[in-house]
């Protein structure tokens, strides 16, 4: 069932998709409702999944982490994988992974440190999980966006 939310949640998602620290007293302040409205509503939100924590938008490369790769896994069976997932999960540099529709059957996202970095997860981790049949990656040049939906009142 989808969540139906009104224009004070939408102005609150949007708020703390633009800066997930802002305190919710500041919320409150912008939208022109009490803190108390703010945690309440941001409680239920999360209380119905709709939320999921708040995150660090982290520039990896600042520390060293220089090269973000996009690899399509195409699985030896479909039915196979839940248990690609889960050995994918295992992997600390994987930090995305969605199951796809089409040719393959995984996207995911890894970050590493170098080619070095990368070609030692995919040969020592990535090639060795059973059920993957063959992969396609791409590397990435630069990454030029990186944001939520600001939703809009209707």
């Amino acid at each position: 069932m989808v969540k139906k939310l009104d224009a004070i949640d939408l102005k609150i998602l949007t708020l703390l998709s633009e800066n997930a620290q802002m305190a919710y007293t500041e919320v409150a302040k912008e939208i022109k409702v009490t803190s108390g409205t703010v945690n309440l509503r941001m409680k239920k939100m999360r209380e119905a999944g709709l939320v999921k924590g708040a995150t660090l938008n982290i520039d990896y490369s600042q520390i060293g982490w220089g090269l973000t790769v996009f690899i399509f896994i195409h699985l030896t069976k479909s039915e196979d994988y839940q248990s690609v997932i889960a050995s994918m999960k295992l992997i600390p540099e994987v930090v995305k992974i969605h199951h796809i529709t089409g040719k393959y059957g995984l996207f995911v996202k890894v970050h590493a440190k170098d080619t070095q970095h990368y070609r030692s997860i995919y040969e020592e981790k990535i090639l060795k999980i059973k059920g993957i049949n063959y992969t396609e990656s791409f590397i990435s040049i630069n990454e030029d966006l990186n944001r939520h939906i600001l939703f809009e009142e209707e």
